[in-house]
């Protein structure tokens, strides 16, 4: 247990580097049971099916290459994030058990490191704490479940009717490459349904996949693609933070500062705000103020600010451990005479003795509101 404690803080700062050297690991291994002419035989319903170990080496090399890609997209530390590497490696470990029989040291090798993956995994799931931007929308949860429930009928009905085709579809890989073939429109004719009950079948998956599949992975990609052109606009803007001057930085947007940010901005200030929140970030942007659609506690991204020329840091949203983060953040970046022009809004009093370590000044909403109504009252009853 010591050891893994010590290798999981002198090691994994970035977590995301371990899913890169693990899917690595995977694409390596899967080259290694290329060779291999095994198949395996398991008996579903009544059905044998066979599983080529050559075929698993295929899918090994694709996991691997899916989790060394996906390694790039993970610094942003949302829920999904971390749902979708814990399942990748619980995957690539179902993938290497295929093939234990083959090339038995090299597929060990493997699982351990990828049941080393899902142990850090559980040991900094804390620190996965934002709620996704794409996968956390219905629309998308629907699409990945239309796409799963797609491709199971294709390859279940393929299986069902396995005897009905020429020539016959008799093993999982066959299934699923002419569920791909139909699904993609493809057509390529050397899997033929020679029975009405096989064609009808064929149709039906037709319909699924022109109908509903594309329509899905649409769904899917979209929101990436919008996100990539934010991202590039956002680049072009950050190209002009370092000639901003006496500019207000907000991060982390609540209604709280909404009159304040009003002001700000027609007494000629040049507001900066970044906000996670896209709806937010939209609305924002189209009122006037530069945004960027982006976590606050991005390092590289607070690092892009010349924080000498700014009048005031605003650390503002409504959630005390998400400005807690950023807090720390901003302090790993800043000066020690930079440090008098940040502002914490501190929505819990209780939190306030959490924000008093970093040297930061603190507004407690609660405070401020108590006796904002007690002048109020008291104007009232003069």
């Amino acid at each position: 247990m010591h050891f893994f404690n010590v290798v999981s803080r002198a090691v994994l700062l970035e977590l995301r580097w371990l899913v890169l050297i693990q899917g690595i690991i995977t694409i390596l291994l899967g080259l290694a049971l290329l060779s291999s002419t095994h198949i395996l035989l398991i008996h579903v319903f009544g059905l044998y099916i066979g599983i080529s170990i050559k075929a698993m080496a295929f899918v090994a090399v694709f996991d691997g290459f899916v989790l060394s890609i996906y390694s790039f997209l993970t610094r942003e530390k949302t829920k999904s994030a971390w749902r979708i590497m814990v399942i990748g490696s619980f995957i690539t470990i179902l993938i290497l058990a295929f093939g234990v029989g083959r090339q038995y040291h090299i597929t060990i090798l493997g699982m351990a490191f990828s049941f080393f993956v899902i142990y850090v995994l559980f040991r900094r799931r804390r620190e996965y704490v934002y709620p996704a931007r794409i996968l956390g929308r219905p629309e998308v949860a629907i699409a990945l479940v239309t796409i799963a429930f797609t491709i199971l009928y294709g390859i279940g009905g393929s299986l069902l009717f396995g005897n009905q085709f020429r020539p016959p579809i008799d093993s999982l890989g066959d299934a699923f490459y002419y569920t791909g073939e139909v699904i993609t429109t493809l057509g390529f004719g050397d899997i033929v349904p020679v029975t009405m009950d096989a064609k009808i079948f064929t149709i039906s998956l037709a319909f699924l996949g022109v109908a509903i599949f594309f329509s899905s992975i649409t769904a899917l990609i979209l929101p990436s693609v919008e996100r990539r052109l934010g991202g590039l606009v956002n680049r072009m803007e950050k190209r002009e933070l370092r000639t901003l001057a006496d500019y207000v930085l907000v991060c982390g947007y609540s209604d709280l500062l909404q009159e304040y940010l009003t002001r700000m901005k027609r007494s000629g200030t040049v507001v900066v705000v970044i906000e996670r929140d896209e709806s937010k970030a939209k609305s924002l942007r189209d009122d006037g103020y530069i945004v960027f659609d982006h976590n606050a506690d991005d390092i590289e991204l607070l690092s892009s600010f010349d924080f000498s020329a700014a009048k005031e840091i605003i650390i503002g949203s409504n959630d005390d451990a998400y400005n807690l983060i950023i807090a720390a953040a901003m302090k790993s970046v800043i000066t020690d005479e930079i440090r008098e022009k940040v502002r914490v809004l501190v929505v819990d009093p209780k939190d306030m003795v959490k924000f008093r370590i970093m040297g930061f000044s603190l507004i407690n909403v609660s405070s401020v509101l108590s006796e904002s109504l007690s002048e109020q009252k008291n104007a009232s009853e003069e």
